[in-house]
């Protein structure tokens, strides 16, 4: 038994920011795979003094249940993560000026390299989460975008109460240190706020080099929605250091 403790602080320009606080205890199944049980609070404040559409001063907290199996690459230091699911709900209550509404959250994610030889594999991922609510505020919606799922476009500036990516690539590596790779992403979501549904794709390539500090990626990728024509000047660069303490 352990126990598992998250903050995350998110500051839309100067619009609202939304602080994320969570406590679990988890218990081992197996070598590789846990069960996390727990409480989250989400506290969203508008930071400007007339009133915003769409956006309230809100809190909520959730139940959480959550499952995690992680298959570890023993034999990569790039990629030291062979295979790896999580699925995980939270039931709750949102509170803001106006109402009190039950809510639900949900989030799937996992991925996994499919090793071709011993320089060649295939990266596949998917990444999907929601809320379900009978209404909903700008400020409690979930953001995504970037490096971290859809590249192409810019970070956490997709709006959305429901979505889902797929990351593709092809990997090459030329050392244990660096590889390269190619991008083909594609993703869905909702935003019934904005009552709108799109589908997004994003290509490009990118490398990982291994350095002392970490995993540093550089990714170079175009996004567009479906039906827009392609444009150079969507292209975006994403660069990210993973360390490991």
């Amino acid at each position: 038994v352990g126990v598992d403790l998250n903050l995350n602080i998110f500051k839309k320009d100067s619009s609202f920011t939304t602080v994320s606080q969570s406590a679990d205890l988890f218990y081992q199944l197996k070598p590789n795979q846990n069960i996390f049980a727990g409480i989250s609070a989400v506290q969203s404040n508008d930071l400007l003094d007339e009133n915003q559409s769409g956006i309230s001063d809100l809190n909520s907290t959730f139940l959480n249940l959550k499952y995690e199996w992680t298959q570890p690459n023993l034999n990569s230091l790039l990629f030291p993560v062979g295979f790896n699911l999580e699925a995980g709900v939270g039931f709750g209550e949102r509170q803001s000026d106006t109402s009190k509404v039950g809510q639900q959250r949900f989030v799937l994610n996992s991925s996994k390299i499919f090793k071709l030889n011993d320089r060649n594999s295939i990266f596949l991922r998917l990444q999907s989460a929601g809320i379900l609510s009978e209404d909903y505020f700008d400020n409690e919606l979930l953001r995504f975008g970037g490096i971290n799922n859809i590249r192409g476009f810019e970070e956490n500036t997709l709006v959305a109460n429901l979505f889902g990516v797929l990351n593709s690539e092809y990997r090459y590596q030329l050392s244990n240190t660096i590889y390269i790779h190619t991008i083909l992403d594609a993703a869905y979501f909702e935003n019934d706020l904005a009552k709108t549904k799109e589908k997004l794709f994003g290509y490009g390539f990118g490398f990982g080099l291994l350095t002392r500090a970490g995993l540093l990626r550089f990714n170079y990728a175009n996004g567009k929605f479906d039906g827009q024509k392609f444009k150079l000047t969507n292209s975006k660069i994403h660069i990210s250091l993973n360390a490991s303490f």
